[in-house]
């Protein structure tokens, strides 16, 4: 697993009015938490923030997370929790950190990555990946980037699923083995047209009651 350093400060003041300065100043709140710890609101300079995530591509890191706090500086390891963007600009808006041991288990998800080219899409069949992340527990310095999935064999009509999965040693996966992965679909065969039904005089539909309007004359 890859580890990046990432410059935080603890920040005292809270409140809407205190999370608008900051990010007027460049910076997004966030939240340092867990291991029975009390959580500890930080901030941290937007543009090394979204090089960070740049870096991490969607896959586990571990994170150094350097604090600046009352002119002291200490080192807690963490893992990337979640990230808020706004829907639009899509600017990060918040970010949370998890506070982990390398002695201690930790539950997150791990994307799949698939390996190898199908040979029902040679066939003119469709892949569809129906799941890209599974839930996994394990130590930090045992779980990988991403776990691999290899299509190389998938005909047309079939399918991988959780259980096919190439999981290293220490690494226990949560999500159940018999959830679909990825499918080959054959391509869908259209149907054929139906012939022209004979023209009716359409019926006069059925009155099944009035109106608000009608029962207050306003028709």
């Amino acid at each position: 697993m890859q580890r990046l350093t990432l410059e935080v400060d603890a920040r005292g003041e809270r409140g809407k009015s205190a999370v608008r300065k900051l990010r007027r100043a460049g910076r997004v709140p966030g939240v340092l938490y867990g291991r029975g710890m009390e959580p500890l609101a930080i901030s941290v300079d937007a543009r090394a923030l979204e090089a960070a995530l740049q870096r991490l591509a969607g896959a586990n890191v571990l994170l150094d997370v350097v604090i600046r706090e009352d002119s002291q500086v200490r080192t807690e390891l963490a893992m990337l929790q979640d990230v808020q963007r706004d829907v639009l600009t899509r600017r990060i808006l918040h970010v949370d950190l998890h506070r982990i041991s390398l002695t201690e288990k930790v539950y997150t998800r791990l994307p799949v990555r698939l390996k190898g080219e199908a040979p029902g899409v040679r066939e003119g069949g469709i892949l569809e990946f129906l799941r890209h992340e599974v839930e996994v527990t394990g130590l930090p310095t045992d779980l990988p980037d991403h776990l691999e999935l290899d299509v190389s064999q998938l005909a047309l009509g079939d399918s991988l699923h959780v259980r096919d999965l190439k999981v290293p040693p220490g690494v226990t996966v949560l999500t159940p083995p018999e959830e679909t992965l990825v499918t080959v679909l054959s391509p869908a065969v259209a149907p054929e047209e139906a012939p022209a039904a004979a023209e009716e005089v359409p019926a006069q539909p059925e009155v099944v009651g009035k109106g608000k309007a009608a029962e207050e004359g306003e028709e």
